[in-house]
Order: C-alpha cells, then sequence, then structure tokens
C-alpha cells in the first residue's frame, strides 16, 4: 500500500504522507497492487498521464524555440497533477537530458566567465533549497514557486533591464537565488533568465549561457535531490514514459525557431506562463485557505 511505501522508503514523512494516501491516483494503484509493487507503479492515471504528455511537449516546444521556459511551463502545469517533490526531480532529469544535446553549440557561444560566478552561487543555494522541498507541505511549495514565476516573469514581460552587469558577488548572489529555488522546484530559472535577456549579451550567447547553465545546475540538483531521497523508482518511470514528448517538442521548437519572430514569440510565452502561474497560484491559496 502506499502508506506502508512512505513508512519504509526514504521518502521524507513530513511531506504530506496523509495527502498522498487519501489521494485519487494513490487509491487507483491499489487496484495493481497484486501486479506491481509499489515502487515501479506509476503516479499517474492514464487520463493525467495524457495531460501531462501535453504539457511537456508544448513546454518542449518553447524550450527548442527559446532555450528556456521549459521547467517554469511544467512545473506550474504538472503541480495541477502532484505535489512539487514529485514533479521537480522529473523535470531535472527531462532538463539534463535536453541540455545535453547542445553542447558542442553551447562551448564555443557561452559567457563563461559569469556562468563561473553564477556557478559559485548556485552550490551555495542548491542544498537548502532541496530541504525545504523535501520538508515543507505541497500546498505552501506550490504558492511559493507560482509567486516566484509570477514576479519574475512580469519582469520580463515588461521589460525590466539592467543598466549594467553585476559584479562578481551580486553575479554570485543571483547563482544562489537561482540554485534556491532550483533546489526547491526544478525552476530556477527566472533570475538567471532575467540576469542574461536584460544584459548587454547578444540572443546567441544569453541562449548558450543559459543552457550550459542549465545544465550544471540540473545535474547538481539532481545529486542533492538523491542525497535527500527524492529521486524514486516511480520518477525514473515517469520521467522516461514522457522523454519522447519532451525530444518531439523540443526538436519541433528548434525548427520552428528559425521562422517565426522571436521578440514576439518571447513576449507570447512570457504572458501564457504569467496566465498559468496565476492558474497554479489560485487552487493552492484555496486548498491551504480552507
Amino acid at each position: 500500500r502506499p502508506a506502508d511505501f512512505l513508512k519504509t522508503s526514504r521518502w521524507p514523512r513530513k511531506h504530506g504522507e496523509a495527502e498522498f494516501a487519501s489521494s485519487p491516483s494513490s487509491r487507483r494503484h491499489d487496484d495493481g497492487a497484486a501486479f506491481f509493487p509499489v515502487e515501479a507503479r506509476m503516479l499517474l492515471s492514464p487520463l493525467e498521464l495524457f495531460c501531462a504528455a501535453a504539457a511537456v511537449f508544448c513546454a518542449g516546444l518553447v524550450r527548442g524555440a527559446t532555450g528556456f521556459g521549459f521547467s517554469m511551463i511544467c512545473i506550474v502545469l504538472l503541480t495541477l497533477l502532484l505535489p512539487p517533490a514529485r514533479i521537480a526531480p522529473v523535470i531535472v532529469l527531462w532538463e539534463i537530458a535536453a541540455s545535453a544535446g547542445h553542447l558542442p553549440f553551447v562551448y564555443k557561444e557561452a559567457d563563461w566567465k559569469a556562468l563561473r560566478h553564477l556557478g559559485l552561487g548556485v552550490v551555495l543555494g542548491t542544498p537548502p533549497g532541496a530541504y525545504c522541498l523535501a520538508s515543507l507541505p505541497a500546498a505552501p511549495m506550490t504558492i511559493g514557486i507560482n509567486a516566484v514565476v509570477l514576479v519574475l516573469t512580469a519582469m520580463l514581460f515588461f521589460g525590466f533591464k539592467l543598466r549594467q552587469r553585476p559584479g562578481r558577488w551580486g553575479t554570485c548572489g543571483v547563482g544562489a537565488l537561482t540554485g534556491l529555488i532550483n533546489g526547491a522546484s526544478a525552476n530556477g530559472g527566472p533570475p538567471v533568465i532575467l540576469f542574461f535577456l536584460s544584459g548587454p549579451s547578444s540572443a546567441a550567447v544569453s541562449r548558450a549561457s543559459l543552457i550550459a547553465f542549465f545544465l550544471f545546475t540540473d545535474v547538481l540538483a539532481a545529486l542533492v535531490y538523491w542525497g535527500y531521497g527524492l529521486m524514486t523508482v516511480q520518477v525514473f518511470l515517469l520521467a522516461a514514459v514522457l522523454l519522447p514528448c519532451v525530444a518531439l517538442g523540443i526538436w519541433l521548437g528548434a525548427r520552428w525557431f528559425r521562422h517565426v519572430d522571436e521578440a514576439r514569440f518571447r513576449r507570447v510565452v512570457l504572458a501564457l506562463l504569467l496566465l498559468m502561474a496565476l492558474a497554479g497560484l489560485a487552487p493552492a491559496v484555496l486548498k491551504l485557505a480552507g
């Protein structure tokens, strides 16, 4: 039974045992208990899996076209189906797979000086974020994640620009904030996206730097999640099942990018992110209030 799995696994007890044990998905999984161990059963029903596949395909389109936005879209949409602690490790695995294919392009174009300082901050910020993910209840985490996405996406949407690039310690601070958010939600993108897109770097350098940065942060987050026991068999199973949808979306998005107006497309994506963050906030706030 799911409750027995929570008692014997490395999953932190604080993270809503009663919530998972009473969820519709867990009750559906009990029907197959005679055939599959709990650890190997899917987290989602077939209908939920279809919705998740559509969500990650759309997120992949955005990632392929712009080099960012995948985690923001996934965390906002998929937390409607599962708690953040079950979604964040899956997103990290998808991001690692997506970024690895861009390494030859990234090596030539990325701003490695800025990335070194950002990386130092990420190393400091990721473990506290992962601790919050493993320890805090789902509803407050969902509210916090969507609130961060809402504020930083609004800054990008309305054209916030840095007058000058922060110095070494300011850049480390951006990295620490990114690591904190990434460890807590696999969605550390907004601060570093704001850092690169509002600065003087060209679009090609910004895109390559973001891809390199996300690869580093996601590998680090995956290691920290593993240490906290969040990388379960179910996480790897869900990541593997939906990986083809991610890959197809990224491939089509990269081809589509050649034929669209980048600035207009970016504004449309950011507008959608604002709407999705609001949509994710509403049920979490209502649940916490109720």
